[in-house]
């Protein structure tokens, strides 16, 4: 049978153990109010950054709303002397380790000017070769569905990065989609 002690013993552990949990959890959702905006703040630096890059005639950027589901963003491009330029488009397809976010800058005439890979947790010295100029650059100039290939040669292939072709492929399934959005709403953002 279990004495007065013991319950008492039990109870106080507990209690120390809610209050510690307690005071975890206050602290947590503290440290998380404050970097939240921070956090937010960068990433809308990053993909302002990104839309230079990938348009870098534009003026301004003008969201659009009521976007397909499967892209992230949209933003009517604008030059100085308020035409519509082209557009660009955030999307995250799933790579090997994870989402790759990226950028996709899509000409009026439908053909992508550039594309920037704005945060990846792909595999370091595979996957993470999606960043660099020789991969991005494959990708300006291409339209229609664009596949990846080994030794590509069509204009509408994609070479695909050695020992790295889901990520090769989540990239191109990301600017397709950009493509893809691009048709569906370009017309109606006029």
């Amino acid at each position: 049978m279990i004495n007065k002690k013991e319950i008492f013993n039990i109870l106080k552990i507990g209690i120390t153990l809610c209050l510690i949990t307690a005071i975890s959890a206050l602290v947590l959702a503290s440290v998380n109010a404050i970097t939240e905006p921070v956090i937010a703040a960068n990433n809308q630096k990053k993909k302002t950054a990104a839309m230079k890059v990938i348009l870098p005639e534009a003026n301004e950027f003008a969201m659009i709303v009521d976007v397909p589901e499967y892209v992230d963003e949209m933003y009517a491009a604008i030059n100085e002397y308020g035409e519509k330029i082209g557009y660009a488009v955030m999307v995250s397809p799933n790579g090997y380790g994870g989402e790759i976010s990226l950028a996709v800058g899509i000409n009026k005439d439908l053909t992508v000017s550039a594309i920037d890979i704005i945060s990846q947790t792909e595999t370091a010295g595979l996957g993470s070769k999606c960043t660099s100029s020789e991969f991005k650059d494959q990708f300006s100039g291409k339209s229609g569905e664009l596949i990846v290939k080994k030794n590509a040669t069509a204009n509408n292939e994609i070479d695909a990065i050695t020992s790295a072709t889901v990520t090769s492929k989540a990239v191109t399934l990301g600017v397709n989609d950009a493509l893809k959005a691009v048709k569906e709403k370009g017309e109606l953002a006029k």
